[in-house]
């Protein structure tokens, strides 16, 4: 009798914590969807499939419209898509992949997946640099212990991400990737959800799985 009023016990716990973890989650997204709801323009990103691999994808920043722009054939981790970014015009997207022979080339696409092309106008350090520091692409975008601070107009750091866990500066850098909207209200970044968008008061939600995200209007 003893043990079974242990397991009933045991049970309901778990319930209570089940049910209490659907609401928290529930009413996250509620808030992610009010946030993201808002806001205007494209995201161009990577994701890795089941397989590793990365492909590029796009979604729109109220986070609706998710879709696979390209899908690298190769079928192993090491060639997979990276560093994917519009181009000035927003028309195109250039990432890095390898070709047939396994090179490694600057691509092009143009914004609905179409015409995929090796760009050879285009050097690889063009993206190389843009993407070269994977914490801030910003110098008023401040990374400290994967927390992110911002550098308002008369240069005092506001704090828009609380990093919550363990930090290693190489291989767990809390907040990375982080660069502005291009009208400079919104930071996107990656964190420990996946990409997400934050104001300039730190208001935070999640727009979607991924990494390497880039934004234009």
């Amino acid at each position: 009798m003893k043990k079974q009023k242990i397991l009933l016990v045991a049970l309901a716990i778990a319930i209570i914590s089940c049910s209490v973890f659907a609401v928290l989650k529930y009413e996250q997204n509620k808030k992610d969807r009010e946030f993201l709801g808002r806001l205007k323009g494209e995201v161009v990103f990577t994701r890795r499939d089941k397989d590793g691999v990365s492909n590029v994808w796009k979604i729109n920043a109220n986070g609706t419209g998710e879709k696979m722009l390209f899908h690298n054939d190769y079928g192993v981790s090491y060639a997979g898509a990276s560093f994917p970014q519009w181009s000035d015009e927003g028309e195109k997207i250039y990432f890095l992949t390898l070709d047939e022979n396994r090179d490694g080339h600057i691509f092009e696409i143009n914004s609905n997946g179409d015409d995929v092309k090796i760009n050879l106008e285009l050097a690889n350090d063009k993206l190389n640099e843009r993407w070269s520091d994977n914490k801030s692409r910003a110098d008023d975008i401040i990374h400290r212990q994967g927390d992110l601070y911002i550098i308002d107009e008369n240069g005092v750091e506001i704090k828009i991400y609380n990093h919550i866990g363990y930090y290693n500066q190489d291989y767990f850098p809390g907040a990375s990737e982080a660069s502005w909207s291009p009208d400079k209200e919104y930071i996107i970044f990656n964190g420990s959800r996946g990409i997400m968008i934050a104001d300039k008061h730190g208001r935070t939600a999640k727009l979607t799985d991924g990494s390497d995200a880039d934004w234009k209007y």
